[in-house]
């Protein structure tokens, strides 16, 4: 397991660091942005009352626009399960689907190396992976707050929005990976894990509009996501129910896995693979 680890983390570096730095430089801004403009008495609720009630309502709480929390969850954490949760749902939908569609896992399951290893082997690695790029994130935004002489921030405070941001990272990762063993294609793991991302995504945010659809948030993923709040406390509970959605999907995709025949590319089309067993 550990060899198919290093060589999948060996094969994700650039994008590691692409992601990360990209990331980091991006939170070192919008912290520097905060710290040199909102700290300074700069007139911007006058800015924030010219907008819609219905608008502001969709980002969350509109009287914390000013604070820290409130900022950084409006500028950064609103978005970011959207964005990277696009990659990781791209990647965790290929992650095994796209070698095994084009026959090089069968060579791989050939040696003397378990379906579990494989398994367990890529997807910690990618787990490591989207980790990294978190932590290059949250340590541009730390190194911003440390610098600046007006910003009470602990590193502690700082890092609970990205747990509780890996947290929902992990639930679309779970889902995508057990999609793409159940549906004939990895494509379509990644399409309908990717559309249903966005839906959970737009669910809880138009819920803050329209409490009719209250019953349809319950069920959605996001709903449990804190982003920005985080910063104040996180809130246990919620981050529990992520973690063990994502145990949940993590597990059938490895049982699945584990009892299922190859499939190879060309078989196409978004067929339930549920009741074929390995041979």
């Amino acid at each position: 397991m550990f060899v198919i680890l290093r060589r999948k983390l060996l094969k994700s570096w650039l994008m590691v660091l692409g992601w990360g730095l990209g990331l980091g430089g991006l939170g070192y801004l919008l912290l520097d942005i905060y710290g040199s403009i909102f700290q300074r008495s700069v007139d911007l609720q006058s800015f924030i009352d010219a907008f819609p009630e219905e608008f502001l309502a969709f980002f969350g709480d509109t009287n914390s626009f000013l604070t820290m929390e409130g900022f950084l969850g409006l500028e950064f954490f609103s978005y970011m399960p959207v964005i990277l949760g696009i990659l990781v749902v791209s990647s965790a939908s290929s992650l095994i689907s796209k070698q095994e569609e084009n026959g090089s896992l069968e060579l791989i399951a050939a040696q003397p190396i378990s379906r579990s290893e494989i398994f367990w082997g890529k997807v910690f690695a990618l787990i490591i992976s989207v980790f990294l790029i978190l932590l290059m994130t949250w340590a541009g935004m730390f190194l911003a707050a440390s610098r600046a002489e007006n910003l009470d921030l602990s590193a502690l405070e700082l890092i609970n929005p990205f747990i509780s941001l890996f947290a929902i990272l992990l639930v679309f990762l779970g889902f995508a990976l057990f999609l793409a063993m159940i549906l004939q294609s990895g494509g379509s793991a990644g399409l309908l894990a990717g559309f249903l991302l966005i839906a959970s995504y737009f669910i809880t945010s138009l819920t803050r509009l329209d409490e009719d659809l209250a019953p349809f948030n319950r069920f959605s993923p996001m709903k449990y996501y804190q982003g920005g709040d985080a910063i104040k406390a996180l809130d246990v509970e919620y981050l529990l129910i992520l973690l063990g959605i994502s145990v949940v999907f993590f597990v059938l995709a490895w049982l699945f896995f584990a009892k299922r025949d190859f499939r190879f590319g060309g078989s196409g089309g978004i067929r339930l693979n549920l009741f074929k067993k390995a041979k």
